[in-house]
């Protein structure tokens, strides 16, 4: 019986490199894109599938379309604590519910606008 050769480190590197756009790539385009075979393929993405680890700084999605998996690929540049998340994102949260509440004599645009800009400046500063 032979011995499978070791996965190249090169396939996860090349897998981030050619399919982290977000899109949903089915497998077969995704090992055809890293000049790699499927199986190899599919144990390096679905690594990347497990909740409690980053392999090559990237977070993979799965779902079934037919009878085959599409797998959505997303690089982890930096992370942002849930608790920060929470903590600045709260305010703009209740307030949006709060004016989401008023009728259309009430509600003031502007209020709404104000934490668009509130919202956008965050994820600005997350994404630096």
């Amino acid at each position: 019986m032979r011995r499978k050769l070791p996965i190249s480190h090169n396939v996860g590197r090349d897998i981030v490199a050619k399919c982290r756009t977000g899109k949903w790539y089915p497998l077969s385009k995704i090992a055809e894109a890293v000049g790699a075979s499927e199986f190899d393929t599919r144990t390096v993405v679905e690594r990347m599938c497990w909740p409690s680890r980053t392999a090559y700084r990237a977070r993979a999605e799965k779902k079934k379309v037919g009878n085959e998996c599409h797998f959505r690929i997303f690089k982890l540049d930096r992370t942002v604590s849930v608790q920060e998340l929470t903590t600045k994102l709260r305010p703009i949260v209740e307030g949006l519910k709060a004016e989401g509440k008023k009728n259309m004599a009430t509600m003031v645009p502007a209020e709404v606008a104000m934490l668009a800009a509130r919202l956008e400046r965050l994820l600005n500063e997350w994404a630096e």
